[in-house]
């Protein structure tokens, strides 16, 4: 038996499935083996939220076109799927349709209450750099805080993370871990107390860097033998403080221990501990995702596509991360509210609204053309009505980088 795995969108009609990346259970379909015999059976495997399929090339079909290109890949995932039905999705839709000045003020308050947390969460590390120990009741009314906040406004919350600085410190990365790790749990219905040991499991997942020396913490490419395993030994660490702070939730301490360690076999069973490894994915994907974007092991830092490009890639095989990278995938989107992008023309724009079923096509504000000169008011593009042949967006900048105020834009279109 041939046995080859695809994207769903390389799917076609007389192809021969035998398997799909998530339980039977999930889809329509009573068979577990069949040949597609028309398109409807392909929709109905979109609608279930399938991405990738795989197909036995002796009973059917083979493929005959190339490969998609990496960069295509992210699009693919979440344009060719069905649009999620959870709360974050319906949140930044709802969001997209708000009054640019709604848009800034939100994007102003999220950087101002960040900044806020920054400083707080610099006092608590600190803390525990010192004694050893975390003050685990004040970090838990922290992420209710954090919670509570996204909830509010989810965009301007991410927003708030694309527009920070690279090489964030030991704090910084854990309130992003903890901050996306909620988004996430949140947009695939967690319940509270659920999101609640995602967020402390995310905000006090490296908390043993803080016991490491200081040039092990801010580890490079490469590192002897003695220095890995010193790095490595924060799971432990970590663990070891949380204990001895009087923390006994173990999905916690599962997450602390666990997140650099996602291909590990669960010695529990049941429902609970299922859970806590699955939380446990949950963090380390999101913990990869975080180093990637802001190049924490001196690599050069990436666009949120390029790292959930790589992120896809590096996890395809592994059915249970995949999962996890696709649902982060279409929690994000591909060009989220407030990012900036370069079109293919060469002008630059801020994403102003998310197009419902059409999130590669959003309604653009041009703040810069073609030769570099600011546009003043910018000019609005939506580009769900651009010609076929016409503009479309090129990459996903960082907006420090072009030397944008994504707030000061946003506040240019209202006036």
């Amino acid at each position: 038996m041939a046995q080859q795995t695809i994207l769903l969108t390389r799917l076609m009609v007389g192809m021969y499935v035998i398997g799909v990346d998530r339980s039977w259970l999930q889809t329509p379909f009573l068979r577990h083996k069949f040949k597609i015999k028309d398109q409807s059976e392909i929709e109905a495997l979109r609608r279930a939220g399938i991405t990738e399929v795989t197909i036995d090339t002796g009973k059917g079909l083979d493929v005959v076109d190339h490969e998609p290109s990496r960069s295509a890949l992210v699009e693919t995932v979440l344009v060719e799927s069905p649009a999620p039905a959870h709360p974050i999705a319906s949140s930044a839709a709802s969001s997209s349709l708000l009054p640019t000045v709604r848009l800034a003020e939100n994007l102003s308050k999220a950087m101002q209450r960040r900044a806020e947390w920054i400083d707080r969460l610099n006092v608590l590390f600190e803390q525990t750099r010192i004694t050893g120990l975390v003050q685990y009741d004040a970090a838990c009314r922290f992420i209710d805080e954090i919670i509570g906040d996204i909830l509010d406004r989810q965009a301007a919350c991410y927003a708030a993370l694309v527009l920070r600085q690279p090489d964030p410190t030991l704090h910084e990365h854990g309130l992003t871990v903890s901050t996306l790790s909620v988004m996430l749990g949140h947009s695939l219905k967690y319940p509270r107390e659920r999101l609640q040991q995602l967020g402390i499991g995310g905000l006090m997942h490296d908390i043993g860097l803080t016991r490491l020396p200081l040039n092990i913490v801010k580890r490079q490419k490469t590192m002897s033998p003695a220095q890995q395993a010193l790095y490595e030994s924060h799971t432990t660490e970590g663990s070891t403080i949380l204990e001895k702070s009087g923390s006994s939730d173990q999905a916690v301490l599962a997450i602390v221990k666990g997140h650099h360690n996602l291909t590990a076999q669960i010695e529990q069973t049941g429902e609970t501990a299922a859970a806590d490894h699955e939380s446990t994915r949950l963090i380390g994907i999101i913990d990869q995702y975080d180093e990637l974007v802001t190049g924490q092991t001196g690599l050069t830092p990436m666009s949120s596509n390029q790292a959930l490009t790589q992120l896809y890639q590096r996890h395809r095989a592994d059915e249970a991360l995949s999962q996890v990278v696709s649902y982060l995938i279409r929690a994000i989107g591909v060009y989220p509210l407030y990012s900036v992008v370069a079109l293919s023309s060469g002008e630059i724009a801020v994403v102003g609204a998310i197009t419902p079923g059409k999130a590669h096509l959003p309604l653009l504000y041009i703040c810069r053309d073609q030769s570099g000169k600011t546009c003043l008011p910018p000019v609005p593009l939506d580009l769900v009505h651009e010609p076929e042949g016409g503009r479309t967006i090129r990459d996903v900048r960082n907006a420090a980088r072009e030397g944008l105020d994504v707030e000061a834009v946003l506040r240019q279109v209202a006036a």
